[in-house]
């Protein structure tokens, strides 16, 4: 049976395999564990950029009582007017919270994508053992998602379908990102006001920077939330 917790190497091998990668140098550097949980929590990760991506972040957090999570977000640039791929990964014992999706960053609307989601829709549909565990999203955050998202709640024994949903998912992504062409001009600029009121919502209901203002506080949380996820 396929380990889940490898989805990341997989995911790096994948996107390593796909285009040309650089490390990012955060302003606050891998490992890290915040004070404020007595240093009980562990923060890791990998992140890099491309051409075509601001971040590709692929992120460790050890938690307490055997909770492990992988947090893997692809932030593309704001020029391809490409949506963000997302996978949070949450290990409890045999339990497993998975959460997989590609949704429009609000630099992401300009260009509708509809084939693409239509070939991740196309992809969930196959693995309905799976997607009977789907749990709807909280009012916010769910504005953003797309309709090819799956948020499941999951005993061990599916692992190795949600490796293999994830899997299908992040190469149709990686072929998007590949074959999109840069915008200009009036569309370029639509996308920049955009992407400034996505990140409005982000910061009011995103899971992951809530939990790095809560650990860091909120000033130092915020800034290395933007830092690692949007290089802002």
């Amino acid at each position: 049976m396929t380990d889940i917790s490898t989805l990341q190497n997989n995911a790096i091998e994948l996107m390593q395999q796909a285009m040309p990668t650089e490390p990012v140098q955060l302003k606050f550097p891998f490992p890290v564990r915040p004070k404020r949980a007595l240093g009980l929590i562990r923060f890791d990760g990998q992140v890099y950029s491309s051409e075509k991506i601001t971040r590709a972040v692929f992120m460790q957090i050890k938690m307490p009582a055997f909770i492990k999570i992988f947090s893997t977000f692809i932030s593309p640039k704001i020029e391809y007017d490409l949506p963000v791929f997302t996978c949070e990964t949450i290990l409890m014992g045999k339990k497993r919270v998975f959460v997989v999706d590609a949704h429009a960053s609000g630099a992401g609307g300009e260009t509708q994508h509809t084939d693409f989601f239509d070939r991740l829709m196309e992809i969930r549909s196959r693995y309905p053992e799976l997607t009977q565990h789907h749990k709807a999203s909280k009012e916010g955050i769910s504005s953003l998602q797309s309709k090819a998202a799956c948020r499941l709640k999951i005993p061990c024994e599916l692992d190795e379908q949600a490796a293999a949903l994830f899997t299908e998912y992040f190469s149709a992504y990686l072929e998007l990102i590949n074959a999109v062409e840069p915008t200009t001009g009036i569309v370029r600029a639509k996308l920049q006001a955009s992407f400034e009121k996505y990140l409005e919502t982000v910061v009011d209901h995103d899971p992951g920077v809530k939990a790095k203002c809560m650990f860091f506080g909120k000033k130092e949380g915020l800034e290395r939330a933007l830092d690692i996820y949007y290089g802002v």
